[in-house]
């Protein structure tokens, strides 16, 4: 299928033909539904108004999801109302278009289910591509901002006792206060993240040798399980967070609790910034490359022997290399969207 396509059928400008064709090609299977709600959940984030909602706007998208008719031409009409509604109700609206059009949707139950034990129709999921970033909202109204190249699963609605999602890449977490129903966070390393009510930053992208956990307010404990010595068996070690305090996990070792002097930094992305200090230039690749959509290739090992310390916003790729070539013994060279590095002789 087409992409452009799709997002043509998301923005209301295709034909009954073409709403047709994309239904039927959803419908194929559930990895085409789960490309399908990643793109228009996407979209949606990205270009919803950010005014306030009307109680009368609130009201006729809240009406849509109780429809056992298509959503198709009703949801066009609702989005382009406020951010505060329709975020709040993408997730929830996307699964009822696709299943009132495809299979039918697995009834909900009172008993509790874990998130692992739940079908692919009860569960979403997000991917931010690099280059991008976006803000969703979670069931319990918890703000969650992703970074560029993130991943994030969580249920159509947390069940009675726990609320439970999935992670790996670099978030901010606005979680929603509430000490009778924990929020665990499984994250793609070996380590989870229990939060009551609090802000804080999570990075923990797959190729990175370590993850790190930052907080702004609230309190949270990281769990780790670190191999024992003495047997085959795990232990679990339990650091507890407070406001301005980061925990660093690496795998097998011990976490470094620590209070960073430059805690401000590790929330820089969410506005646009790029902030190297004293950055080895094998993490700085992996930073622009997540956050430009590029790839790089090392030719000549030297390049690691320097780091960087420069803050960016809005310059590009090309900007950012010559500064670096400024800076460091490191020339370059771009083909489209592969960068190549080479040492450079003094």
């Amino acid at each position: 299928m087409n992409k452009s396509l799709l997002l043509q059928y998301i923005k209301g400008q295709t034909t009954e033909d073409q709403d047709k064709m994309v239904l039927d090609w959803i419908a194929e299977s559930a990895d085409n539904e789960r490309f399908f709600l990643r793109l228009n959940n996407l979209w949606i984030s990205l270009n919803i108004s950010e005014e306030k909602a009307t109680e009368k706007e609130l009201s006729e998208i809240r009406a849509l999801t109780t429809k056992k008719r298509s959503l198709l031409s009703p949801l066009r009409k609702i989005l382009p109302y406020a951010a505060a509604a329709v975020v709040l109700l993408s997730f929830g609206l996307n699964f009822y278009l696709v299943k009132n059009n495809s299979v039918k949707p697995q009834d909900l139950t009172d008993t509790p289910v874990r998130l692992a034990d739940m079908t692919a129709g009860l569960k979403h999921e997000l991917y931010t591509e690099k280059g991008v970033k976006a803000r969703i909202m979670l069931p319990d109204s918890s703000f969650v901002w992703l970074n560029s190249d993130s991943k994030i699963i969580f249920p159509d609605r947390f069940e009675s006792d726990i609320r439970e999602i999935e992670f790996s890449g670099e978030a901010y977490f606005d979680i929603r206060k509430d000490s009778l129903h924990p929020l665990i966070i499984k994250t793609n390393k070996n380590f989870i993240v229990e939060v009551l009510g609090t802000k804080f930053n999570l990075k923990s992208y797959d190729n990175d040798n370590e993850a790190r956990t930052t907080l702004y307010s609230g309190k949270l404990n990281v769990i780790s399980q670190i191999e024992s010595s003495r047997n085959d068996k795990r232990n679990e070690v339990v650091t507890t967070l407070n406001p301005l305090e980061s925990c660093i996990i690496r795998s097998n070792q011990a976490p470094v609790h620590l209070r960073p002097d430059n805690i401000d930094d590790y929330t820089a992305w969410k506005d646009g910034k790029i902030i190297f200090d004293s950055t080895p230039i094998s993490e700085a690749v992996k930073i622009l490359e997540r956050w430009h959509g590029v790839q790089f290739v090392v030719k000549d090992r030297t390049v690691y022997n320097y780091t960087i310390t420069a803050k960016f916003k809005t310059e590009s790729i090309v900007q950012i290399m010559e500064m670096i070539k400024y800076c460091a013994l490191v020339d370059y060279s771009i083909d489209s969207t592969k960068v190549t590095l080479f040492g450079r002789k003094i």
